[in-house]
């Protein structure tokens, strides 16, 4: 394997990671700037997967209630993304600067990383139809499914547990000789 190259795309992903992660950062600054301090009517949207499992939408929740809990929302998720988005990138820059991904920090933030993506991806639709709930007179609304940030986390956790047994191994096999 060719390491230099190795290490340009890496530094390429961190970048990449952090410029996504700047542009969450900037959607919710533009977002909160335009709807606080003009008159133009901006709103926040999220939108849920719509491959729900579970989907419990009572019609006399309106559209008020999901636009308000996008107002609350929507904020809530780009700034959580744009955290794991960082985290990401810290990662990636580490190998770039020429640092080995083979030490158990290393495989400890690839956890928790993994963590923070099966969290928010539990976490965030209940959290929404429980504001939409909170802030409905009258109806009932559900909504829970998982995306790929749920697999996408699961197999950032294999891979910690994979990279933690490998430096184990390493140890054993130093120790031995």
């Amino acid at each position: 394997m060719n390491v230099k190259r190795f290490r340009n795309v890496s530094k390429f992903l961190s970048f990449a990671l952090q410029l996504i992660g700047l542009f969450c950062i900037a959607i919710i600054l533009i977002g909160l700037i335009l709807m606080l301090f003009t008159d133009s009517g901006a709103t926040f949207t999220v939108d849920l997967p719509e491959t729900s499992r579970f989907l419990i939408d009572d019609s006399r929740v309106t559209e008020a209630e999901h636009a308000f809990t996008s107002l609350i929302m929507a904020p809530l998720f780009l700034a959580v993304y744009s955290f794991i988005l960082f985290k990401g990138s810290f990662l990636f820059n580490r190998i770039a600067n020429g640092e080995t991904p083979f030490t158990f920090d290393f495989a400890e933030s690839v956890k928790w990383i993994s963590f923070y993506l099966i969290a928010s991806d539990i976490i965030m639709p209940l959290l929404y139809s429980l504001i939409v709930n909170l802030r409905a007179d009258e109806g009932f609304y559900f909504n829970f499914g998982l995306s790929s940030d749920f697999l996408i986390g699961l197999i950032l956790y294999i891979v910690s547990g994979v990279l933690t047994y490998g430096i184990s191994l390493q140890e054993l096999s130093d120790d031995t000789v």
